[in-house]
């Protein structure tokens, strides 16, 4: 996989997959069936002010089944916190309810997250990253 996209990985749980995704500058394509668990790590840089935001995905294949913030790493004793530096990592986590394989052709699912200014929602100035579900 390019180094430019997301970093992805899976572990087989007998059928069901979890797949650990990092959100970095650009999507990709990923390919999943019914059962599978998505793992979406996003980190937001320290002090600057932008977070990281799922956009609604299609219920119909996806449910969010968890969302957790996990702290930023401790600076050491003595060193202040750099603006711009690693933040707090937000994790998504989907189960994949409904196969996108149906019968002669198969559907094509996005998950989308923007990367927000600060005192925004979305709109001009927003950064996108999107990843196409497919089947497998």
């Amino acid at each position: 996989m390019p180094p430019m996209f997301g970093a992805a990985s899976a572990q087989t749980i007998g059928t069901a997959r979890t797949l650990d995704i990092t959100v970095q500058s650009a999507g990709q394509t990923l390919t999943v069936r019914a059962g599978d668990i998505l793992r979406f790590s996003v980190s937001n840089s320290a002090g600057t002010g932008y977070t990281w935001h799922a956009l609604d995905v299609d219920p119909e294949y996806l449910v969010l089944i968890d969302k957790t913030t996990a702290a930023p790493p401790t600076p050491k004793p003595g060193q202040a916190p750099v603006v711009g530096g690693p933040g707090p990592t937000v994790v998504y986590v989907y189960y994949v309810r409904k196969s996108l394989n149906l019968g002669s052709y198969s559907v094509t699912s996005p998950i989308i997250f923007a990367n927000v200014p600060p005192g925004r929602s979305t709109g001009q100035d927003t950064r996108l990253v999107q990843f196409n579900l497919t089947s497998r």
